[in-house]
């Protein structure tokens, strides 16, 4: 399992998807769910990718962003393995450049577990970088039969959000029920910069939570991926979809505090 994440991460951080220019990662992401019997997949007008698999009453969900910060050159994106960090050069240049692990971290952890689990949902979303453009134009009633929904798109290793932009993620049972968990892969519960399931959690009454997956220097040339805490980050969310079953909602209405614009939404990781 592990070795399949990491040549798909791989191939992933090979293909280069600025925001506004995603078409290349969204081929290759549709190859991969027509790959995996059971999936359906739509789209919505602003072009999400939406895939369902399987049949079930409510579903364990994930989503992730498509797009990354790092500028498309012509020259090819090769991916270097050092011990257990991944970065990246240009190929004939030789220059290091940004692996986009944000959010090629999250897309990765997202379709294995679409691989792996039997029934399950996941949404993979446009232009994230540039502000949210993508999930804050998604069609919510798919998530009306999720139980929650997580999402993979925090730099470092500990961090499980539960407050974007004085927002409240998840209440105090799903806290409980998620804690042996977090304790088992040393997470703690913590605030967290602007990302997609912010846009979720003020559309829908779930419970939705981000966090850390093991990329590091984000939006930047050196920036890196460690591979132990990318698959430890898989197993945490794969662990959590198969024991953490009941719907969680929370019961009060959320309320956006803050309107941060382009410029939150690409540094306030």
């Amino acid at each position: 399992m592990r070795k399949q994440l990491v040549k798909m991460l791989k191939k992933l951080v090979s293909i280069q998807s600025e925001s506004y220019n995603t078409k290349a990662m969204a081929r290759y992401i549709n190859q991969v769910v027509q790959s995996i019997p059971g999936c359906t997949t739509s789209f919505d007008k602003y072009g999400n990718i939406y895939v369902t698999k399987g049949k079930a009453e409510t579903y364990p969900c994930m989503v992730c962003h498509i797009d990354t910060v790092h500028q498309i050159q012509r020259d090819e994106v090769i991916p270097i393995q050092i011990d257990q960090q991944l970065i990246a050069v240009f190929r004939n240049s030789l220059q290091q450049t940004g692996t986009g692990g944000d959010d090629k971290c999250g897309i990765v952890i997202t379709l294995q577990n679409l691989m792996h689990l039997d029934k399950f949902k996941a949404v993979f979303f446009l232009d994230e970088e540039v502000g949210c453009v993508g999930s804050s134009n998604a069609n919510y009633k798919f998530f009306d039969d999720v139980r929650y929904v997580l999402e993979c798109d925090r730099k470092g290793h500990q961090d499980f959000v539960n407050k974007i932009s004085g927002c409240t993620l998840f209440d105090k049972k799903f806290e409980d029920a998620i804690a042996p968990y977090l304790s088992k892969y040393g997470r703690k519960i913590t605030s967290g910069g602007l990302t997609d399931v912010y846009e979720i959690a003020l559309e829908t009454d779930l419970c939705v939570a981000n966090m850390s997956c093991g990329y590091y220097n984000p939006h930047t040339d050196c920036e890196y991926i460690d591979l132990d805490d990318v698959y430890e980050t898989f197993l945490l969310t794969h662990d959590l979809f198969k024991y953490v079953t009941d719907v969680y909602k929370v019961d009060t209405q959320r309320t956006k505090y803050y309107n941060y614009g382009f410029n939150y939404a690409k540094f306030g990781y």
